[in-house]
């Protein structure tokens, strides 16, 4: 008996360490560049906005004092959409007064079910709180007299990806081409030379860890994953490739070592 008292304290003490990270954000920084008049970009991912516990007002402080350039959001923000008033009110609130663009995910997909006007209409709301919606298509950033293509792909899993479309309205003479999306496997399918940078998320870097990786080997069947590729930087198929770990949670909002993430990047 006394060692089922010793199991069931252990895992309320884990549970309760993993609730806590759950909202325990971590600022993680990647330079490009030392440069400090290049751009400045904070990503983030993953909201999950159902299992959010990192506090709205915390992203929104660190991104008062960053203070970038650019903000980027990497999709899944609702699992159905009585999710949506709750994520409007959170997106409108962290990126106000910043240029934001962002993509969709899986889960903002199949939280339709497959009405596409309940979609187009969701992409509509967030457009109304002023951010820009990339599906297939590119943007033009000006900043120091350089030109920067900004590439909205949708994400791999909706079978919506048009690299034709999203690449034709690049500007040839921009300095770089810098895409995101939400499903990193997308790096392997770009046509080489396209894309200089790409920042992506849906691995939650493994929201809670497991051993011998059992996550990625059990529970996905990404590419990248069974190439150990799961979160952070890398290089693939001639791309920079940053995978961000994400802000919410999905099934439960718990994490553990896999802390919440916002990254600041500083591009040349």
């Amino acid at each position: 008996m006394p060692y089922l008292y010793i199991f069931l304290a252990l895992l309320l003490s884990a549970l309760v360490y993993m609730r806590f990270e759950a909202g325990f954000v971590k600022v993680d920084r990647i330079d490009f560049t030392k440069d400090k008049k290049g751009v400045k970009i904070i990503q983030l991912s993953d909201i999950h906005v159902r299992y959010l516990k990192v506090r709205p007002q915390k992203i929104r402080q660190v991104i008062e004092k960053e203070n970038p350039d650019l903000l980027f959001i990497t999709g899944d923000y609702i699992d159905k959409p009585a999710h949506i008033p709750l994520f409007l009110n959170v997106l409108a609130y962290i990126t106000k007064g910043y240029r934001t663009y962002l993509c969709l995910g899986n889960h903002d997909y199949t939280a339709f079910q497959g009405d596409l006007k309940g979609l187009a209409a969701f992409v509509r709301s967030i457009r109304e709180t002023g951010v820009h919606v990339l599906r297939n298509e590119t943007v033009c950033f000006d900043k120091n007299n350089k030109k920067y293509n900004l590439i909205g792909l949708e994400d791999l899993r909706s079978k919506n990806v048009d690299f034709e479309k999203a690449l034709s309205s690049c500007s040839p003479g921009a300095f770089m081409n810098i895409a995101l999306s939400h499903n990193p496997d997308i790096a392997l399918e770009i046509p080489r030379g396209k894309v200089d940078y790409l920042f992506c998320g849906h691995f939650h870097g493994g929201q809670i860890w497991a051993p011998f990786n059992l996550e990625f080997k059990v529970l996905r069947y990404e590419k990248l994953c069974k190439m150990g590729v799961k979160r952070g930087l890398h290089k693939i198929n001639g791309i920079n490739l940053y995978i961000n770990r994400g802000l919410g949670n999905v099934c439960v909002p718990l994490r553990f070592l896999s802390r919440p993430e916002i990254t600041v990047i500083r591009l040349p």
